[in-house]
């Protein structure tokens, strides 16, 4: 990103004074078509700041850096699917123990048996 928005374009053949300070060298040919070329500016405000290669730094940066936030809420969400499956599954088994059901298949038993047996 520092070579997008702190410097001019490496195709614009500015001369280096310091890290904030280039010449033009007007011996050497520019491109042509790099518009950055004329947006370049010594001023410390402004620098690059408007330069397409700056941008494009920029965006690559926010786009890194919204995929590693992206992984991390995959992550988060299926720990928590495991958690509430666990959750599910811990409540179930608490209600069958709770009603004195056996383990295993849930029989339905008669709370008052009927008088006549077959």
């Amino acid at each position: 990103m520092q070579s997008g928005c702190c410097k001019p374009p490496t195709s614009c053949a500015y001369n280096y004074v310091n890290e904030t300070f280039w010449t033009a060298n007007p011996g050497v040919p520019t491109v042509v078509n790099d518009v950055d070329c004329s947006k370049w500016s010594n001023d410390q405000q402004t620098l690059c700041f408007q330069c397409d290669s700056c941008k494009a730094g920029v965006l690559a940066g926010i786009k890194k850096s919204w995929r590693k936030v992206a992984i991390l809420n995959i992550v988060v969400l299926i720990i928590l699917v495991i958690v509430y499956v666990a959750g599910c599954a811990a409540f179930r088994n608490a209600r069958r123990i709770e009603n004195d059901e056996p383990f295993g298949m849930a029989r339905m038993t008669k709370t008052q048996p009927s008088r006549f047996q077959f």
